[in-house]
């Protein structure tokens, strides 16, 4: 028999950690389902300079604060586990994972986004290979070779600073026009083995068994960098599929509908963090999370009442 909840929050990024820290101020239980490793794609950041209150803190540290601060107020943190379908109608929600079934009275939604895929030959070929979408997580790999990132805004731009310090080169390679905020861009200028190209066409990921180069254009003339590595940071594209068959609407994006106080189309149903398309900032997801933790622990209290006949 499934355990019942007050809510079932399902991702462990900002949004979903800071969900739990409210709740459980608020006296709910709660549980936090996570696909991969607590903290999601923040924990991949090497260096986090626009949280207030540090100057500089790499976002492992940072969700791992998060969520102790959640588990100190009663949250349970369950992973790696994937959800495979949700109930979000009538008064007790289900959630079920591949092993599992979760019911509550609230669901909070703090998915995230995922990255977007290159998608030319070589690109899925290679995955493992050469290829990787983190640089965080795969970076020791290439300590001392020639690597290659390709994108063109403020990720693109951070897996190149954390690149830069354990390859002998890092070229940028950006599809389209830089989109780079000042800060950063004076960090990547001051490091001596990080080359910024003009925007290029990526044609090919070339190699044997693993990654020798790779294929671009620009200005009508074809090259081929030779690198070893290629990193992908083209930015990312809501996850909406599983919600929109509970029942959840959302926009032309693929982002989740909410309003001002996070909740969704669904009774008892909210969202938060970039899921939602609402900042894409990780203060901007916390501050989302704490919204959808207290409209939530108030929506619980009035259902527990009704159902008590108070």
């Amino acid at each position: 028999m499934a355990q019942l909840y007050d809510a079932i929050i399902i991702g462990s990024g900002p949004a979903g950690l800071t969900a739990a820290l409210y709740l459980g101020r608020a006296g709910q239980k709660s549980i936090v389902l996570e696909k991969d490793f607590v903290g999601g794609y923040t924990a991949k950041i090497a260096h986090i300079e626009n949280y207030p209150g540090y100057e500089m803190i790499n976002g492992m540290d940072l969700t791992q604060i998060m969520a102790k601060q959640a588990e100190k107020f009663g949250a349970t943190i369950v992973y790696p586990v994937e959800v495979v379908d949700m109930e979000l109608k009538g008064d007790v929600k289900r959630v079920r994972t591949r092993d599992e079934v979760y019911e509550a009275h609230a669901v909070i939604i703090a998915i995230g986004v995922a990255r977007k895929k290159l998608e030319v030959p070589g690109a899925r070929e290679f995955l493992g290979k050469g290829v990787s979408y983190c640089a965080t997580c795969d970076g020791n790999f290439f300590r001392g070779r020639n690597l290659a990132v390709v994108g063109s805004d403020d990720e693109a731009a951070e897996e190149a600073l954390h690149l830069a310090e354990l390859a002998a080169k890092v070229t940028i390679v950006p599809p389209k026009e830089l989109d780079i905020v000042a800060a950063v861009m004076d960090r990547l200028r001051s490091k001596p083995n990080v080359e910024i190209l003009p925007v290029s066409k990526v044609h090919s990921i070339i190699g044997d068994e693993l990654v020798t180069g790779l294929k671009i254009s620009r200005n009508g003339e074809d090259q081929v960098l030779s690198v070893e590595g290629v990193f992908i940071a083209m930015g990312s594209t809501p996850i909406s599929q599983l919600i929109l068959r509970a029942g959840g609407q959302t926009d032309d994006r693929g982002c989740l509908i909410v309003d001002k106080h996070q909740r969704m189309n669904l009774d008892g149903v909210f969202a938060a963090g970039d899921c939602t398309c609402g900042g894409m900032q990780i203060v901007a997801a916390a501050g989302e999370g704490s919204v959808a933790g207290m409209r939530a622990a108030s929506y619980i209290r009035k259902t527990k009442a009704k159902a008590e006949g108070k």
